[in-house]
């Protein structure tokens, strides 16, 4: 779990708070009237009565609180390993709870088949290896249960340096040494894997994959994966 904390926090920066506060305070964004639609068409869709819901990379805990209430019937779990989230925990209702466990290699006490859904929004691109998550993910899953990644993909240099700069400041200004290599560094682990990558995995694991989207213009993509 060390070893993972420090990854996650390298990965953020350095700044557990400032993370934290930047992905709390976009939350509404991402989960709009428009997220809300499609988790209804082809989420919640195969949700059934007292099934598990999971939340992977749960942070404070925002979206297993929207599930908790949402589906008041049902178990909702979150998984987070920052303790800079962990700390900021929201209170949840009965029906959900965070724990904190590595994703890198599960080993949380979910029985097979009991889950109809579980998503990992903005989680995977920070994982030097996908491979145990997505076994545990199949494993948890009943047949019919479904699997949403939301998530940063590869992207030529231009197109990342153009949003990131689109003042043309990385070209005009001087920035510092370790400003620039910062970039490139998070460029690298914001291109760890291509949409195809993961289609690859999940189908190499058996799962039907029924829905690729791209999302801001390339950058993103949304793959629904069924077991």
């Amino acid at each position: 779990m060390e070893k993972t904390e420090q990854q996650i926090l390298k990965h953020h920066g350095g700044d557990g708070e400032q993370a934290r506060e930047m992905i709390t305070s976009t939350y509404e964004r991402r989960h709009d009237n428009d997220f809300w639609e499609f988790w209804n068409a082809q989420m919640g869709s195969v949700v059934g009565r007292k099934e598990g819901l999971i939340d992977l990379g749960a942070g404070t805990g925002q979206f297993i609180n929207d599930l908790a209430l949402r589906y008041p019937h049902n178990p909702v779990v979150g998984f987070e390993a920052a303790p800079y989230m962990l700390a900021a925990q929201l209170p949840l209702p009965d029906n959900a709870h965070l724990v904190k466990e590595d994703l890198n290699e599960p080993q949380a006490n979910i029985e097979a088949g009991s889950v109809a859904t579980v998503m990992a929004n903005m989680l995977v691109h920070e994982l030097p290896q996908p491979v145990n998550m997505f076994k545990a993910v199949y494993r948890w899953l009943k047949p019919g249960g479904r699997f949403c990644i939301i998530d940063l993909v590869r992207q030529p240099l231009a197109d990342y340096l153009n949003h990131k700069y689109p003042d043309k400041a990385l070209w005009t200004e001087n920035l510092q040494r370790d400003v620039i290599e910062d970039v490139f560094q998070h460029f690298l682990e914001h291109n760890r894997y291509h949409a195809d990558d993961l289609v690859y995995m999940l189908e190499a694991l058996d799962f039907k994959v029924i829905e690729k989207t791209p999302l801001r213009d390339g950058r993103q993509v949304r793959i629904v994966a069924e077991k």
